[in-house]
């Protein structure tokens, strides 16, 4: 079947966001149940991923639909905001605990109403999709689960994607979305994350920070992060990949050399902020980060390699490999056990790094504007 019908990543979306993510809930299915879901699951987006023609415009059309709010289970909402920046509007979508959502005591969809003193903390998300795919909206199997394990406000800048944006406008626009977050909500936490390619701009922000006017977050995110998009030809993004014959990972080798040239455009293919892997100098002012991988992704060799060359640079990481997990673990956390526990350790780890005593920087002095230009800092 053409994967133009089939549009597997909206089924495997609709049933991950649909899954509440509780774990009695999912343990109430067998293991084998569970374990053939989670084989369909996988398999479905392999599927579209091999059948899919190399075109980015086709591929935004299979990936870039928006999860419904209806199906959303109810322990989180999403709401909107739009932000002025020198880039054009920036739109950004909060994921909400459902708690955290009805606490000003009247319906809205919009975040501007949020009671902003039970913002006790906010995760600055970087979506993926190769970066030149997909949106807040269809990654919502991801940010739910998030929301609700972490009990925080996910922020989801829709930012600009290559190949008619660079690299570059991504990074603002997650500048943008960072300094509006830090004027607006002075005494909340601000942790940065994001998956796939939205962990490889995260880890870019990062580098940008180093020495900037703007605070470090509390903490980071990096969720499967594809940090090398450097190689040509067949090799492009596959660099420290360990192929694997009985893989289970959605993610066909040509594919990511085909969208790893079409998202670097004219960038040196080998430095920050492409390939953050490449950083130059000391990371040890970064704050905690927290890598989640699977240990059966295509990417996997890659990812350890980002930990250990990150690691000896001076970053502060710990990371978990997630038993039989593919790329971007958290997608399957309603039907795959070991993806689904990743959830807790993840919500530790950011008790202990990020503790609600450990504020952001006064608004007074975070000035209009100072994430201006912290892109050539990731240079």
């Amino acid at each position: 079947p053409h994967s133009s019908l089939v549009r597997p990543r909206d089924v495997l979306a609709f049933m991950g966001a649909s899954c509440c993510g509780d774990s009695k809930c999912c343990r109430s299915c067998s293991s084998e149940e569970n374990e053939l879901l989670y084989s369909l699951a996988a398999g479905s987006l392999r599927l579209g991923g091999v059948c899919t023609p190399r075109n980015v415009w086709l591929m935004r059309y299979l990936c870039d639909s928006k999860v419904p709010t209806f199906l959303l289970q109810d322990h989180v909402k999403v709401e909107e905001e739009t932000l002025e920046t020198p880039g054009g509007p920036l739109k950004l979508e909060w994921v909400l605990p459902t708690w955290l959502a009805d606490a000003r005591g009247s319906p809205s969809s919009d975040a501007r109403t949020l009671p902003k003193g039970k913002l006790r903390r906010i995760m600055l998300y970087m979506h993926g999709g190769a970066f030149v795919l997909c949106t807040p909206g269809s990654l919502r199997g991801c940010t739910a689960p998030l929301a609700h394990a972490l009990d925080a406000a996910l922020v989801v800048p829709e930012y600009r994607r290559p190949p008619e944006h660079s690299i570059h406008a991504a990074i603002e626009d997650g500048f943008a979305a960072y300094g509006h977050l830090l004027r607006e909500y002075p005494e909340a936490e601000i942790i940065l994350g994001g998956e796939s390619a939205g962990g490889s701009l995260a880890a870019a922000m990062l580098v940008a920070l180093r020495g900037s006017p703007l605070p470090m977050p509390a903490g980071a995110f990096l969720m499967s992060p594809w940090t090398d998009i450097s190689g040509e030809g067949p090799e492009a993004g596959l660099a420290h990949t360990r192929p694997m014959k009985d893989t289970r990972d959605y993610l066909p080798l040509d594919l990511i050399a085909f969208i790893a040239q079409h998202a670097r455009g004219d960038l040196p293919p080998c430095e920050v902020p492409a390939s953050p892997v490449y950083v130059e100098g000391s990371l040890a002012e970064l704050p905690p980060i927290f890598v989640l991988y699977g240990l059966d992704e295509v990417l996997c060799g890659q990812i350890e390699h980002f930990i250990e060359v990150w690691s000896t640079k001076g970053a502060n990481i710990q990371h978990l490999g997630v038993r039989g997990g593919v790329h971007a673990p958290v997608l399957f956390s309603f039907c795959h056990a070991p993806s689904r526990d990743s959830l807790p350790v993840l919500a530790r780890f950011f008790g202990a790094s990020a503790p609600r005593t450990l504020g952001c920087t006064p608004c007074a002095e975070v000035g209009e504007g100072e994430e201006k230009g912290l892109v050539a800092n990731a240079v």
